[in-house]
């Protein structure tokens, strides 16, 4: 024998009843309970017309002292008072504290990114969420799009190029590229590399799965009125530094970057002989989280030290006479 279909709750309980019998168990004052509640007197009375056919209980009686409860209206109003805190909280945003926060948050960043905006982040958390920890994953757009969905991660950061169903972007800072090559490279003397020169010395390329970068910088160095000469690909931008410190080798890069390898070992900038497009470097997150309070709080976090890193006051002054 089939059992009857149960009917669904909305259609069994009206939510404004049980306010009404909070109210009234509350006040035990039926006018009170109206003012509370933006109830004329007739709707209240009403009301509790159907709250007492609704439960077939008188529920409240009129006495010298108010209203009073039935014994099954004791009953009731524990539960009552329950539930609606519950649905009450449903309504109420939450909201995120950094300072008292203890959590992880996944990143999705390359090498160079992790080279830029790490130190000014752990900094900058160091200060105001003491207690937030940070992973950083490196991984191309696909399987990165499917982990912020599900969650896994929580922001990406890095070049990438169109739009993806479900992502929403900003970016965080445009770059370009520039040169770098040994400080004493005998086939560089001014600030810009010659076209001959550029095509006659040994190119140093990062192959990065995925990377939007790779795809750039490759397509010009194998033009054909170009045909550059790549001796090598690497996987990682951080293993060019070294390599082009020690050799006579040169490496097209992001301009931000080839900043901190000047900081850091004897290499000079230079223009190249043409003039590479411009890139903007953007943060990433699925549209599920977008309203989430501790995925905004880290978006606007990296956005502000995003500014710091925008090339145009430090980057600018590194070529000689550039």
């Amino acid at each position: 024998m089939r059992e009857a279909p149960v009917k669904p709750i909305s259609r069994q309980v009206d939510l404004n009843l049980l306010d009404l019998f909070d109210a009234i168990f509350r006040t035990r004052n039926l006018t009170e309970a109206g003012q509370s509640l933006g109830l004329s007197q007739p709707a209240m009375s009403h009301s509790l017309s159907r709250l007492r056919e609704m439960y077939e209980d008188p529920l409240f009686v009129r006495s010298r002292q108010g209203l009073q409860p039935t014994p099954f209206a004791e009953r009731l109003a524990g539960p009552v008072a329950a539930a609606l805190q519950i649905v009450r909280g449903t309504l109420e945003k939450t909201s995120f504290n950094p300072l008292t926060a203890n959590r992880t948050f996944r990143i999705a960043m390359t090498d160079l990114g992790e080279q830029l905006l790490l130190p000014m982040l752990v900094k900058r958390l160091a200060v105001e969420a003491p207690h937030v920890r940070i992973e950083t994953q490196d991984k191309t757009i696909g399987p990165v799009a499917e982990a912020l969905a599900t969650g896994e991660l929580d922001v990406g950061i890095g070049f990438i190029s169109g739009k993806i169903p479900g992502i929403y972007q900003r970016v965080l800072f445009s770059d370009d590229y520039v040169c770098v090559v040994r400080e004493d490279h005998p086939m560089v003397r001014s600030p810009a590399i010659s076209l001959e020169a550029f095509r006659q010395m040994g190119h140093v390329l990062a192959d990065l799965p995925g990377g939007a970068h790779t795809g750039v910088i490759e397509k010009i160095l194998k033009a054909p009125t170009l045909n550059a000469n790549v001796v090598l690909k690497v996987n990682h931008f951080l293993s060019i530094a070294p390599l082009i410190a020690n050799t006579g080798l040169i490496a097209t890069v992001p301009r931000n970057l080839a900043t901190t390898f000047v900081n850091s070992w004897k290499l000079r900038l230079v223009q190249p002989p043409f003039q590479f497009p411009s890139f903007d470097v953007t943060q990433y997150w699925h549209q599920r989280y977008d309203h989430e309070p501790s995925n905004v709080w880290l978006r606007n976090i990296l956005g502000s030290i995003s500014r710091d890193v925008e090339r145009a006051d430090l980057a600018k002054t590194v070529i000689q006479g550039d």
